[in-house]
């Protein structure tokens, strides 16, 4: 087990958005709030050891928007497609703060529960990272030990994926998981699109 309380969240921001278009997806409404402050708002109920939000250099309003939730930011100097630069860049912040445990968790996944959080820790080891599944993909939240996060950001020569081995898979309805990607899916029910979360 990786006890929540001595986490450090890493809430990822630094997307490129490229298949929302124009504008950043984090800040469109969802249900009366911007995309960003559902994961932000589950984070203010649990009582991490500290949380962190990796953004983007120009975004004003999320480097405005996230300290008033209480995120500390980290600034992804060159986001690119894949989430790989914005990972270590978190972790590498959380393990200077003294994280016992860093769970990655992404700005555009409204759905997350604290439920999940919670089955995430009990199956996380020192050695072995938990990682979310649904219908046989995975993708974050992640949660993973002190120990792997520095394995992770001295892994340059491999993916974010590759350095954690082999994972505690825990499932979850798809839903819980279903990341937004496209303009449409702000106005319509969540439909899950196959593997876009995946580390």
């Amino acid at each position: 087990m990786i006890a929540l309380e001595q986490t450090i969240v890493v809430l990822l921001c630094a997307g490129l958005s490229r298949r929302y278009g124009a504008g950043n997806k984090l800040l469109a409404l969802l249900d009366g709030k911007v995309l960003v402050m559902h994961p932000a708002e589950l984070c203010a109920t649990i009582p991490f050891a500290g949380k962190i939000a990796v953004v983007p250099p120009m975004e004003t309003e999320l480097r405005e928007l996230l300290p008033s939730a209480g995120f500390d930011l980290v600034i992804n100097p060159g986001p690119a497609p894949d989430k790989d630069s914005s990972v270590r860049l978190g972790l590498a912040a959380a393990l200077k703060r003294g994280a016992r445990g860093a769970l990655i968790l992404l700005g555009d996944m409204p759905h997350v529960t604290e439920v999940h959080l919670r089955r995430l820790s009990a199956k996380a080891e020192p050695d072995t990272p938990a990682i979310s599944k649904a219908e046989g993909i995975l993708s974050p939240p992640v949660l993973m030990s002190a120990e792997t996060a520095e394995r992770v950001i001295s892994g340059d020569d491999c993916s974010v994926r590759a350095c954690l081995g082999r994972p505690i898979a825990v499932t979850a309805p798809m839903i819980t998981l279903v990341d937004y990607d496209f303009p449409e899916q702000f106005s319509a029910p969540p439909v899950p699109e196959s593997g876009t979360a995946m580390l």
